[in-house]
C-alpha cells in the first residue's frame, strides 16, 4: 500500500530560500527519524531511519533533476511542457513521512510562488 507526498517546483530556490530549507533540514535531523545521504550542498536527500520506502530528494537548482542518466531527458521535457518539475516521495506513512511533509510545507512557505504541494490524504 502506498502513501505519497507530491511537490511541483517552478524555478530554482534563491540562496535565502535554500538557507531556510537547509536550516529546517538540520532541525529535523535532531529527531533521528531520518538517515541523511551524502550529497552536494544544493541537494537534500534522506531515507527513513528504521523503515523507508523511497528516498526524499529536493534540489536547489531545477537542472539538477535533469542529470539522471535514465530519466533526465524525460524530466526536462516534462518541465518545459508543464512549467514545473513534478516530484514525489512515497513513504507508506513510515515514521519519516512527517519529515518529508514538513520539508515540503517549509518549501511551500518560504517559496510561495514556486512550490505547490499535495499528498494522499
Amino acid at each position: 500500500m502506498g502513501y505519497t507526498n507530491y511537490i511541483r517546483q517552478k524555478r530554482d530556490f534563491t540562496d535565502k530560500e535554500w538557507q531556510q530549507l537547509t536550516d529546517e533540514y538540520n532541525y529535523i535531523k535532531e529527531f533521528k527519524r531520518i538517515s541523511p545521504l551524502d550529497c552536494p550542498d544544493d541537494v537534500i536527500m534522506f531515507n527513513g531511519k528504521n523503515q523507508s520506502c523511497e528516498t526524499f530528494m529536493l534540489c536547489k537548482n531545477i537542472d539538477d533533476y535533469f542529470k539522471n542518466k535514465h530519466m533526465g531527458d524525460y524530466y526536462r521535457e516534462e518541465y518545459e511542457k508543464e512549467g514545473h518539475h513534478f516530484s514525489f516521495c512515497k513513504t507508506r506513512m513510515f515514521d519519516y513521512d512527517i519529515d518529508v511533509w514538513y520539508l515540503y510545507v517549509v518549501a511551500s512557505a518560504v517559496s510561495k510562488d514556486n512550490i505547490h504541494i499535495s499528498r494522499d490524504r
